[in-house]
């Protein structure tokens, strides 16, 4: 599904639930497709406010959450204090950098199988961070 299609899917699922489409809303949705770094709700509003000076960080935190409930949108790791959030909610796989927090998607296919049930709980979905350091802390640990 292609970017014009996610968005007008959105706009339906808003539609039809009841809920406004404001520029804002959409705002935020836009960005979280665009980008693949994977921002926190801080980072969002940071780019929204640009666009809407005058959007607040609470109307950030309340789309995010919407998009998040409707599934278009879904929580991929806490790194210190923060939850990102991810436009991707295919099932993938995360590398977390444990000196910057940077969180890239895994863009091999690992191919393992996750039964469904592992010890007692009911599997509803999985993904599997490998933590390291990044390219960019990498190089500059060897300056």
């Amino acid at each position: 599904m292609d970017y014009k299609e996610k968005l007008e899917d959105f706009i339906k699922a808003c539609k039809e639930r009841g809920l406004k489409i404001t520029p804002q809303r959409l705002a935020v949705y836009e960005i979280l497709l665009k980008r693949d770094d994977h921002p926190t709700v801080e980072e969002i509003y940071e780019e929204v406010k640009e666009i809407y000076p005058f959007v607040s960080l609470a109307t950030v935190y309340r789309t995010v959450e919407t998009l998040e409930s409707l599934g278009f949108i879904k929580k991929v790791a806490y790194w210190g204090n923060s939850v990102r959030y991810d436009a991707n909610v295919m099932e993938h796989d995360h590398l977390v950098c444990v000196m910057c927090g940077s969180i890239t998607d895994l863009k091999m296919n690992l191919s393992y199988d996750v039964p469904e049930n592992v010890d007692g709980f009911k599997v509803l979905s999985h993904s599997l961070y490998i933590y390291g350091v990044c390219p960019s802390c990498q190089r500059k640990n060897t300056q």
